[in-house]
């Protein structure tokens, strides 16, 4: 999974935290970013999940640390994978690695009716 899509699924997860499964998601990755920050800051700001800003703000950190960081951009993509399914309604849909796609690609969740490429 690449760090834009892990980066993404923070935003998802702060805005899914009504749900047992989005705190959840959530509470790990506060844990997960104290572990990791917590090395270098002494006492990292809590970030409120209903704070558009500050989830931005969190995401950016994020993105920013797991460039520089290896380890922790594995650990971030371990929370993504753990996390993904619950946050997302469990649609995963990738094309990735050494795929060669030659025709349309329908990435979806339920289609309800025809779909039709073209005229």
């Amino acid at each position: 999974m690449d760090l834009q899509s892990v980066v993404g699924l923070v935003t998802t997860a702060a805005a899914s935290v009504a749900g047992e499964a989005g705190r959840q998601a959530w509470d790990a990755l506060l844990s997960l970013t104290r572990r990791v920050t917590g090395r270098a800051e002494p006492d990292p700001e809590p970030v409120d999940p209903s704070d558009d800003e500050a989830v931005r703000a969190l995401a950016r950190r994020l993105a920013q640390r797991a460039e520089g960081d290896e380890e922790f951009a594995a650990q971030l993509r371990d929370w993504a994978r753990t996390h993904r399914s619950a946050l997302d309604g469990g649609v995963h849909n990738e094309v990735s690695g050494e795929a060669r796609v030659t025709g349309p690609v329908i990435q979806a969740g339920t289609i309800n009716g025809g779909i039709s490429f073209g005229s």
